[in-house]
């Protein structure tokens, strides 16, 4: 950007964007544009979505309703092709392959979020991961992130589920792993960097597979909403480049995400080096599209009996560029440096799903 006001972060949405048969382009029609914020600038990152979701697909998932849809023949997970087509009604082996969706609707669910043209029609839709489980009296929430509802509240979200053995089946049939309509968006916040979360209002019929357990790493037990205790920020110059080297923490956490590849089939990842940044935690860590709306839990002390994992954050973007350019052409780099993943404190999270829904704590591993 040539702005000697300042060249703003540049990061990318995590999250798998308006792809896949039922619209070759975004939304609008357009080819992705960087989209200018308060702190800085996103550029959406556009992934195929797989080539069987298509608009025939969609009407006959609303049709079956809280039935379920199997994959259709021949279909393959978006992940590296280990998992079979699940277009039998059989309660044995759920799709089978080396890395298994998470079983029932919690942290980990791989969402898929329609969008609509302004005529009702289904013109793209938002491959993303579900994060954490808020309850509000009998009602349940799922969570994700912002960007993934298309800005527009109602939009109907589908979900690959793998039913919970023996849990009720809302059709009073036999439940197969497949694609269910569980919910519409709720709430949507879409504000860039640490404002970036969504809920989904889950379909009462399937509160009984609702799971508020982190795979692998468990908990959340509770959120952590105190911040950081960083070492504060250190500046060094050079001639007219300024290097703000952040504090770090010597904290790790854990997220699982249905990311391109490195997250192919809600695959749990580890990483270090989280810090605060306003109301974002930014962290370096293998992510990619699709993974956008994980859950971000602080991992405890392994060796510790019973350690807390609480919620830390949803997973949203990864930088590109953090820098501000002054009049006089001094150059300011960081905190965020290029390659660092982010998301939305749990603070903020709690703070836009408002007093009415409180986070639901999962077991430990």
């Amino acid at each position: 950007m040539a702005n000697f006001r300042g060249l703003l972060p540049l990061v990318a949405l995590l999250g798998g964007l308006l792809a896949g048969p039922l619209a070759p382009t975004p939304a609008d029609g357009r080819a992705p544009k960087t989209k200018t914020y308060a702190w800085g600038s996103a550029m959406p990152i556009p992934t195929d979505g797989p080539s069987w979701y298509d608009d025939t697909y969609y009407r006959q998932v609303l049709a079956n309703g809280v039935a379920g849809t199997p994959l259709p023949t021949g279909a393959q997970m978006p992940d590296d092709g280990t998992y079979a087509a699940t277009a039998s009604t059989s309660t044995g082996e759920p799709a089978p392959g080396v890395e298994r969706p998470p079983v029932g609707i919690g942290p980990g669910t791989w969402l898929i979020s329609l969008f609509f043209d302004k005529s009702g029609l289904p013109n793209g839709f938002a491959w993303c991961t579900a994060n954490f489980v808020f309850q509000n009296g009998t009602s349940f929430g799922l969570g994700t992130a912002g960007h993934c509802a298309g800005g527009v509240l109602s939009n109907p979200v589908t979900a690959f589920v793998v039913p919970p053995p023996g849990a009720a089946c809302p059709s009073g049939s036999v439940c197969a792993p497949g694609i269910y309509p569980i919910g519409k968006f709720s709430i949507v916040r879409n504000r860039g960097l640490g404002n970036d979360f969504a809920l989904v209002t889950v379909n009462s019929a399937f509160n009984s597979w609702v799971r508020p357990t982190m795979p692998v790493f468990g908990g959340p037990t509770g959120a952590y909403t105190g911040g950081l205790p960083t070492v504060a920020a250190t500046r060094d110059s050079v001639g007219l480049l300024t290097i703000l080297t952040p504090g770090y923490s010597p904290a790790s956490v854990g997220y699982c995400g249905h990311g391109v590849v490195m997250g192919a089939g809600g695959t749990c990842r580890a990483a270090v080096g989280l810090f605060a940044s306003g109301t974002a935690f930014l962290w370096y860590g293998p992510s990619a599209e699709g993974d956008s709306g994980s859950g971000v839990v602080m991992l405890g002390d392994p060796l510790m009996p019973l350690a807390p994992v609480p919620a830390t954050a949803n997973l949203t973007h990864i930088i590109i560029l953090d820098a501000s350019v002054s009049r006089n052409l001094g150059i300011t780099v960081g905190p965020d440096y290029p390659g660092m993943v982010g998301g939305t404190q749990m603070a903020k999270i709690l703070s836009i799903v408002g007093s009415g829904w409180v986070l639901v704590n999962g077991g430990l591993p």
